[in-house]
């Protein structure tokens, strides 16, 4: 197993959702201070497949899978196992009591053309196969696929804080468990049940095998002689069977074909005496020819009064359009009328600019009236000022001369001249105001007038523009007369030419109410031809219907004579071959009851009876050779499935017990403890080695206390690292060599108990790390909070706490 890309959404302290790209990567670090959530990123790897972690402690409990405030969780892992690709998804939710459940898991596989560099969501829905659906199911189907279970995989493939010595303090039990899962030595267990059961069928064959050839008996050669003699017998008859079966098949067609001969003459007969003409072919062939004349006639007239109406339609496209000439006609009228109001208008305006000049004149003349009445009344007043002055005074106002206030009224003589003035003054003021009013109507008219002929002018040039090159009222009138007889013309053609077109519409009717009897006739006697045509009917198309029926009757009577004749030799031809047909008939039922055989009324199932009589010996023939052939091979049956149980006993006790497999698991462990002996010696600077006990315990030999051998669990936290560690790399290494190719461990995630480490060992466990990396396949994670190791490791991966949620970026 390989991971390729995780993605943590509400798991553990990720709060949000983070994705981790593990896509080319070989070797990495996960760095960061204690509780920011760099085991939770391996916590949810294991989680993903198998549906726990091993810190959590029980493996049903999964509620600490989700942050403390969260509703729900989601982890995905998409990996390689096997050479394909998979994605492991798991989604949690807390319901309304606070308890979490799993809401979906599923394994998928995908499909592995989409990029890894592609969306996340876009990966997951790349899927060809859904392999488990279920939490259990899925850590079933992941257990089946990467070839351990979760136990062993938290010990050989996960390497989580607290459980890093687990796989070296195993049991010698438990750890043969772990190694025939991993190492896929279970196979060997299935091949002994194999072996055992194989034992079982083989002795239940062997005594089939017994029976069988028991209940076959003896075959004498007597017996086979005497079957050969029979098939012999039967064979040679065949030949005279075959020649006489083929005469009488010949002499029957022949007869058959005699008698279809006969059947057909006489029904030929019958059929020629029974043709006869339809009544009224005559009748409709005489309407026909009728319905034909007047539709070529109403066909022509339709024809000559299209083309007057053609000709009516050109010498109309000829003539200018019956609008333009009526707007130009028009427009004449038009012009004639504006220029008759025009002269009034102008005469109008005449008056009015002379009544308004008269006016102007008479203003005038009473201007200078009011003048000089003015200066009249101006010298009396001169005259009569006293009486001017009293005529202005107020009672109780100051008097103008000697300022005193006015009691009474002073009375005065006024002069007649006075009064006279000042009348002719008044006459002539209202004078000029009359003269004023009449001046201003007398504008006002003439301005109309003015006004009136200027617009009479202005529609006089608009009709101008419509009459530009417009000929004479007289052309246009006489265009007009020319385009009314043509299109009268045109209309008397279009009647006549429509009439004609509903004449020769009414004569094709006609004619076609008349064809499809006409072709009903035609059909029926092509149909009484076609009946004869085998025997040489003549053609009979034309146009005249009625001749064709009498040519084909004519040909009918000259044609039964010679049928008489033919029928009467066919019946006697009959009568020879009936009798020569029974005489061969009896003649071969003879031979065959010579030879046993029965063929009854009909002969004509004599080869077949033959073949059967032949099958039958036959088979029988075969049936003895099979026999002895089926003892012979039952014999050498019963010798195999001997020596097939006691192969199948032999085996099945061998690997009985599992002590087979016992064995192969300590040549594992051997091999395991070599190259990790060599491993721990580097990592504890030449001090320790691992060697196995004669009950498969693991041990430590202590070359700083004279090789001295002690339990492992007796080693310091520091050397139990070292040692599991080696122990891990070795396992990592060996896997696919040990089990053959069957099972391989793609990849090791080691969290923690690098501080435990000095200096120098530190320095060889990251070399070791560094060589598993380049050296293999094998993916390597590191889960440590020592700077120094985090450094030699090609690719970073900081982990932070970033307000409640944790964060992961790639250094």
């Amino acid at each position: 197993m390989r991971p390729l890309r995780l993605m943590l959404d509400g798991f553990g302290s990720y709060r949000e959702r983070t994705e981790v790209d593990f896509s080319g990567v070989d070797f990495f670090v996960l760095t960061g201070p204690t509780g920011a959530g760099k085991s939770t990123v391996i916590d949810a790897l294991c989680f993903a497949l198998y549906g726990t972690v091993p810190r959590w402690g029980k493996g049903n409990v999964i509620r600490n899978a989700l942050a403390p405030s969260a509703a729900a969780c989601r982890v995905c892992l998409v990996f390689e196992a096997r050479g394909e690709r998979y994605a492991a998804a798991r989604l949690l939710t807390r319901d309304a009591r606070g308890q979490v459940h799993t809401k979906a898991a599923r394994l998928d596989r995908l499909d592995a053309t989409v990029p890894l560099d592609a969306d996340l969501d876009k990966l997951l829905e790349a899927s060809v196969q859904q392999i488990a659906e279920g939490p259990d199911q899925v850590a079933g189907e992941v257990a089946e696929l990467l070839g351990i279970g979760y136990e062993h995989f938290t010990q050989c493939v996960l390497l989580p804080q607290g459980r890093f010595a687990e796989f070296l303090h195993a049991t010698p039990g438990d750890r043969q468990k772990l190694l025939i899962q991993l190492l896929a030595y279970g196979v060997y267990e299935q091949v002994g049940q194999k072996a055992r059961e194989r034992a079982k069928l083989a002795a239940q064959w062997l005594a089939i095998a017994e029976q069988r050839l028991t209940e076959l008996g003896q075959i004498t050669d007597a017996d086979v002689d005497a079957a050969r003699r029979r098939v012999a017998e039967l064979d040679a008859l065949v030949p005279q069977v075959d020649a006489a079966v083929e005469e009488i098949a010949a002499l029957r067609t022949r007869w058959a074909e005699a008698n279809r001969q006969a059947v057909q003459a006489r029904q030929h007969l019958a059929d020629l005496a029974a043709l006869r003409m339809p009544d009224g072919v005559a009748e409709l062939a005489g309407r026909l020819a009728a319905a034909d004349e007047l539709e070529r006639r109403r066909v022509a007239e339709r024809d000559l009064a299209e083309e007057a109406e053609a000709a009516a339609e050109r010498a109309c496209n000829g003539l200018a359009e019956r609008q333009a000439l009526q707007r130009w006609h028009d427009a004449h009228g038009r012009d004639a009328q504006l220029r008759a109001e025009l002269a009034g208008l102008e005469r109008r305006r005449d008056l009015a600019d002379a009544a308004e000049a008269g006016l102007v004149a008479e203003q005038a003349a009473a201007e200078r009236s009011v003048a000089a009445a003015e200066a009249a009344l101006a010298a009396a007043e001169q005259a009569h000022r006293a009486a001017a002055l009293a005529a202005d005074l107020r009672t109780g106002e100051p008097c103008p001369v000697c300022l005193r206030p006015v009691t009474t009224m002073p009375r005065h003589h006024v002069a007649a001249d006075l009064d006279q003035a000042r009348a002719a003054l008044t006459a002539a003021r209202s004078t000029v105001a009359g003269l004023r009013t009449r001046l201003a109507a007398a504008g006002k008219d003439a301005a109309g007038a003015r006004s009136a002929v200027t617009a009479m002018q202005r529609q006089l040039t608009e009709v101008a523009a419509a009459l530009a090159g417009a000929p004479p009222l007289a052309g246009v009138e006489a265009a007009l007369a020319a385009r009314a007889a043509a299109d009268a013309a045109l209309g008397t053609a279009r009647d006549r030419a429509r009439a004609a077109r509903a004449a020769a519409d009414a004569a094709q009717r006609d004619r076609a109410s008349l064809r499809t009897a006409e072709q009903q006739a035609w059909t029926a006697l092509r149909a009484g031809r076609d009946g004869f045509v085998a025997l040489g009917a003549p053609v009979v198309d034309g146009a005249d219907l009625a001749a064709a029926w009498r040519t084909l009757l004519a040909w009918a009577t000259g044609r039964r004579a010679e049928l008489t004749a033919e029928a009467a030799e066919l019946d006697r031809a009959e009568d020879e071959l009936r009798a020569g047909g029974t005489t061969a008939a009896a003649e071969l039922a003879s031979l065959l009851a010579r030879h046993g055989i029965d063929a009854g009324a009909d002969v004509a199932r004599a080869p077949v009876l033959l073949a059967a009589q032949r099958e039958r010996a036959g088979h029988d023939l075969a049936r003895l050779g099979e026999r002895r052939a089926k003892a012979t091979a039952l014999a050498a049956e019963v010798t195999r499935y001997q020596e097939q149980r006691q192969v199948a006993d032999m085996l099945g006790g061998l690997l009985r017990s599992g002590g087979f497999e016992r064995w192969l698991c300590a040549e594992a462990l051997d091999s395991l403890v070599i190259e990790a002996s060599e491993t721990l010696l580097q990592l504890s600077g030449g001090q320790y080695e691992l060697d196995r006990s004669d009950r498969n315990e693991l041990v430590v030999v202590d070359h700083n206390d004279a090789g001295t051998r002690r339990p492992v669990h007796t080693l310091s936290g520091g050397e139990t690292f070292q040692a599991s560690l080696a122990l891990a790399l070795a396992l990592s290494r060996q896997v696919v060599g040990l089990s053959a190719g069957r099972r391989s461990l793609d990849s090791m995630f080691l969290d923690e108990g690098f501080g435990t480490l000095d200096e120098s060992t530190l320095d060889v466990v990251a070399s070791t790390l560094e060589r598993l990396a380049a050296e293999t396949d094998c993916m390597v994670g590191v889960v440590t909070h020592v700077p120094a190791l985090a450094e030699r490791i090609p690719v970073q991966f900081a982990v932070s706490r970033e307000g409640a949620s944790s964060r992961l970026r790639r250094v």
